[in-house]
């Protein structure tokens, strides 16, 4: 497991870098208005993604394993389609985002949620390593068509971005489905009905993807509401300092993704808990490591890799510290109620969070711009860690202390990571 965690780890250390080229390549070239448009854009193709993955997301983790995927990639494909027009309509009609961009926006969230489907009937069969390889050759082949559009052919523009966006999203299904083929044609014998599975898909789905929605919500309301009451350029500053700050996450989201998947093909809960427990020491300890040197950077530093109107990101990135920091108990926890079936506790967390951001963008934001977001987001994420700390260590009949690491556990990992690297 540890040669998986760090595997997985190395991808997304390495989808990291480039999503930081990405962010540079925008922001140098179309500045902060347009990074502001495209953080808006990004943002609500995500929130699409979230209602999608109601039939397609952890429910189709945790069922993979149990039901054909066969059984379970028509009606999770189906579902996909139905939100994809449903917001397409909302986005058209309402004034969330430009008008010309709900065509767009429908049409990338259908593409990238099929491609989602796909990796998580792979993440179900513990393909980890398969999956990595498509989140990284997406990522990849966003940054390569950017280039190609801003520097060769010379259109710097948010439309850029979204052809880009168009071309990796579809790479990117298609080639996952090719890796899946095998497991739809596979001759495992296939018993149960469709409606028992469409059932189970709704049944394990919703109340996981409400917590998702929420939290999402939560994460990135922030960015409407500064658009409100500041305009796209403050947007822009602000989701740059977001996405460095938060980058710490790929160590909990490495950690997370290997722990779902091994949790969700296990009955035993006593080692689920041990399993969860180590891994938030991990996390927690990578997390901090990591923050630290990022922190110290001068605004001098984000105005050159930027550009000159991204100075304030260093103040974004103390705003948001505390809270993405300790946001990693609440990113190993969650899976860890996931992968059991216990749903309900992330959506209530998830919803506390949501409540708390709400509350605080409309106070805050107005009187402190990007700051107050930062802190508002910060204050939440808190708040949700909070929530799924106190019903983990109920459920596990543990103490609090017990999931920070202390120097046993410290010497213990490097030890492990010291083996890995010798074989």
């Amino acid at each position: 497991m540890v040669k998986k965690i760090i595997h997985t780890f190395g991808t997304k250390l390495l989808t990291a870098i480039i999503n930081l080229l990405i962010v540079i390549v925008i922001s140098q070239f179309i500045g902060a208005a347009g990074k502001g448009e495209q953080g808006i854009l990004i943002t609500t193709i995500a929130l699409i993604l979230i209602f999608s993955n109601i039939v397609g997301g952890a429910s189709l983790v945790y069922l993979t394993p149990r039901i054909h995927p066969k059984k379970l990639i028509g009606p999770a494909y189906i579902w996909t389609a139905f939100v994809s027009i449903i917001f397409y309509f909302i986005l058209a009609n309402l004034n969330i985002v430009e008008s010309k961009y709900a065509i767009h926006i429908a049409l990338l969230s259908a593409i990238n949620s099929f491609a989602s489907i796909n990796s998580s009937i792979l993440i179900g069969k513990e393909k980890i390593t398969t999956n990595n390889f498509i989140n990284l050759l997406q990522t990849l082949l966003i940054i390569v068509f950017l280039i190609v559009f801003f520097y060769f052919l010379n259109q710097r523009n948010v439309l850029s971005y979204i052809w880009s966006l168009y071309l990796a999203f579809s790479i990117s299904f298609i080639t996952s489905f090719i890796l899946i083929f095998r497991f739809l044609i596979s001759k495992q014998e296939v018993i149960i009905g469709y409606f028992h599975v469409i059932k189970e898909l709704f049944k394990y789905g919703i109340l996981n993807q409400l917590a998702h929605i929420a939290q999402l919500l939560s994460f990135r309301f922030s960015y409407y509401v500064l658009n409100y009451y500041s305009g796209t350029s403050e947007v822009g500053v602000y989701s740059n300092g977001v996405s460095l700050v938060e980058s710490i996450w790929m160590v909990s989201g490495s950690i997370a993704l290997v722990q779902y998947s091994k949790i969700a093909n296990t009955d035993d809960i006593k080692y689920s808990q041990r399993l969860t427990t180590g891994l938030i020491k991990i996390s927690l300890l990578s997390a901090s490591i990591i923050m630290i040197p990022m922190l110290i950077l001068p605004s001098e530093f984000f105005s050159f890799i930027f550009g000159k109107e991204f100075g304030p990101i260093n103040q974004v990135m103390w705003s948001l510290a505390p809270g993405v920091l300790f946001f990693n108990f609440a990113l190993v926890l969650g899976h860890y109620f996931s992968g059991t079936g216990k749903y309900y506790v992330n959506t209530i967390a998830s919803v506390i969070g949501l409540v708390i951001t709400i509350g605080l963008s409309f106070i805050l934001i107005p009187k402190y711009s990007i700051i107050g977001a930062g802190i508002t987001s910060s204050i939440s994420y808190i708040f949700t860690s909070i929530f799924v700390i106190f019903f983990f260590c109920k459920e596990s009949e543990q103490s609090y202390l017990n999931l920070l690491p202390n120097f046993s556990d410290v010497k213990g990992y490097f030890l492990e990571i010291k083996k890995y690297i010798k074989t």
